[in-house]
């Protein structure tokens, strides 16, 4: 599945070496490991954050979120540093990606909820990505939906992003700095309780495109060739970062942090954790044990999947929970999530991929 980060054109420059080693299975692990952990951190948050047993850091969770988002920028960071992009095979290759597995879900949400009794509202908003225009419609059949939006607007704006930055560091920077801005001025304008169009917009691209940016800088990073004390240097720095940024979550809450200067900013600085740890990790390993690079791949296999069946599987399982007995019904919803997610890349996720890139691969 290497080839998902990169297509076999020629892109010349001094940026191709990581292109090339990251195509090779053995330094494409560590990325799809940190899918598996994007996923998972989710699901925790939806699972077990909000009990009383759960350790206070850890309801930070939520931010597995913006953890894909700078996985997001840095798989397709060569774009922005010189490698050419060709649109039209690109489009295909991420709506086979990513559409057939989000209508699979869709339609098993729209299931779950006329069997409910509810009425589908919103339905052709969630079919065509235009559902983030209100908490409500964008929560309304599965929470998690809400970030899609702003993952397919990166993808369509990207032919444009790679245009203006043409390889070049200073544009690079000067669009890092300008996503910056967006991102202070639309999260402090932003009111959580009107949900006023700045919080609607910080939902958006325009307040999310810096944890896609600080993805790609992770990229650059990964780029150089990094030393061991270098790696490990920004390992702790990232893991400290996030943990120092959970402890505050975990101690205000959202009414603290809004309260804060920190009111509208804490996904990205999470993501800048994030980007942090990635860039530190993500390289040549070329002693990995085979056991923990399989269990990598399909970490990041199942991720998708996992990321969007996990809120049925509870759903699914909420009315036998009584028949449980002693046991929660999130472990088995969690097993049912790994079922479901299973499945579903087997027989519908990544058929739909590989035709995608047989017919981006004709363009």
């Amino acid at each position: 599945m290497h080839d998902q980060y990169f297509a076999p054109e020629v892109w010349n420059g001094s940026r191709r070496r990581l292109a090339e080693s990251v195509a090779d299975a053995g330094t494409v692990w560590p990325v799809e490991l940190w899918r598996g952990i994007a996923a998972w951190m989710v699901v925790y948050a939806h699972y077990w954050s909000g009990a009383d047993s759960s350790w206070p850091l850890l309801r930070f969770t939520f931010t597995g979120v913006d953890l894909f988002f700078v996985l997001s920028g840095f798989v397709f960071a060569p774009y922005f540093f010189g490698r050419p992009l060709l649109a039209g095979a690109f489009a295909l290759r991420r709506f086979f990606r990513i559409y057939p597995a989000y209508l699979l879900a869709l339609l098993l949400y729209f299931g779950m909820k006329y069997s409910d009794g509810h009425a589908l509202l919103y339905w052709w908003q969630h079919l065509v990505f235009a559902y983030l225009q209100s908490r409500e419609m964008a929560f309304y059949y599965n929470p998690v939906f809400w970030s899609l939006p702003s993952e397919v607007e990166f993808y369509l704006l990207l032919p444009l992003l790679a245009k203006f930055c043409r390889g070049r560091l200073p544009h690079f920077a000067v669009l890092l700095a300008a996503a910056l801005l967006m991102r202070a001025v639309i999260g402090y304008a932003s009111d959580t309780q009107a949900q006023n169009h700045a919080y609607i917009w910080m939902h958006h691209l325009p307040g999310m495109l810096v944890e896609f940016l600080l993805g790609a800088c992770a990229w650059s990073l990964s780029d150089r060739g990094l030393s061991g004390r270098v790696r490990a240097l920004l390992l702790a720095t990232g893991l400290a970062l996030w943990l120092f940024l959970a402890a505050c979550f975990a101690q205000a809450g959202d009414a603290g942090v809004n309260a804060s200067l920190a009111r509208g900013q804490l996904s990205w600085l999470a993501a800048l954790s994030f980007a942090s740890m990635v860039a530190a990790t993500v390289g040549p390993w070329k002693q990995a044990p085979a056991a923990l690079v399989k269990a990598a791949l399909w970490s990041g296999r199942l991720s998708y999947g996992s990321y969007l069946f996990h809120i049925a599987a509870l759903r699914l399982l909420e009315p036998y929970g009584k028949t449980l007995g002693p046991f929660d019904v999130t472990i088995p919803a969690a097993l049912l999530t790994i079922v479901m997610a299973w499945l579903s890349y087997l027989f519908w996720e990544n058929p739909w991929r590989r035709f995608g890139r047989s017919v981006a691969a004709r363009c």
